[in-house]
């Protein structure tokens, strides 16, 4: 069996209450592109909020279109315009 070795804190001045738009905060995404399942509902709706602000295209592949259009209507890039696809 391998031995797991201690671990550390990272010190990277984020804790188990940062949101996604914080860690985000100053970074510059536009011109990429991030995929995150689950996007439309939950965690993953607040990542795909964190990354379209941060200026990402971002694609929430979606089971149920519906949902997923209800959810994701009023996320936008850091401009106002459009930038989550399902």
């Amino acid at each position: 069996m391998t031995e797991i070795p201690d671990q550390s804190p990272l010190d990277s001045g984020f804790g188990s209450s940062s949101t996604a738009a914080e860690v985000l905060a100053g970074v510059d995404l536009r011109g990429r592109t991030a995929l995150v399942t689950g996007g439309y509902a939950g965690i993953g709706l607040e990542i795909v909020r964190a990354l379209a602000g941060a200026g990402a295209s971002v694609l929430a592949p979606a089971r149920r279109p519906a949902d997923a259009a209800a959810a994701l209507a009023g996320v936008t890039g850091p401009s106002g315009e459009g930038a989550v696809e399902w």
